[in-house]
């Protein structure tokens, strides 16, 4: 597995959108790292944004090239 590859499967694992395997779901850097970053999703972001836990995301970032009336840059 590559970088880009691990680094994706490693944050589907954090946020709770994959299972981890489990020699990672026990690794105690794994706990804390994963329990930080749900804390920090949960204080900032509002549920109904989030995923649901194990499922992807429903939306991409590519929705900006869907319609006329899209923001010229992803974050307008």
């Amino acid at each position: 597995m590559g970088f880009l590859a691990s680094d994706i499967a490693a944050g589907k694992w954090l946020i709770a959108q994959e299972q981890p395997p489990e020699a990672v779901e026990i690794n105690p850097v794994f706990t804390t790292l994963h329990d930080k970053v749900m804390n920090n999703l949960n204080s900032h972001s509002a549920p109904e944004t989030q995923a649901t836990p194990g499922q992807p995301w429903v939306r991409g970032w590519d929705d900006i090239k869907k319609g006329r009336d899209g923001p010229i840059a992803g974050n307008q």
